[in-house]
């Protein structure tokens, strides 16, 4: 049997048990397949893609226009007491903000 109908073959397997109304169990053991075996051909006709077709003129590709990044916050600029200071361009917990100053302010920090 060739690679063609052995797919054909399985291809009408499967395509029976669907029309059959059977469980797998039952419909195999009527045409004395192997479960696991109709399991593979299901699954492999399954993920089966069919490639899109290609639109003239474009070589495959359709144009993408980028639009230019924005940050959704405003930077925010906090100056510590020991001249330092933080730039935060995005949003962040509070606790950790405080506890982030707390540290840096601190004798150690």
């Amino acid at each position: 049997m060739t690679k063609d109908e052995k797919t054909a073959y399985w291809r009408q397997q499967v395509d029976g048990f669907q029309a059959s109304g059977l469980s797998v169990k039952n419909y195999c053991a009527q045409e004395g397949i192997a479960v696991a075996t109709l399991h593979y051909w299901r699954k492999r006709f399954a993920d089966a893609v069919e490639p899109r077709p290609i639109v003239h003129g474009t070589k495959g590709f359709l144009p993408v226009t980028l639009a230019p990044v924005r940050p959704s916050v405003s930077p925010v600029e906090i100056m510590l007491l020991s001249g330092r200071s933080l730039k935060l361009t995005g949003p962040m917990d509070t606790g950790w903000l405080h506890t982030l100053v707390r540290v840096l302010e601190s004798p150690c920090g």
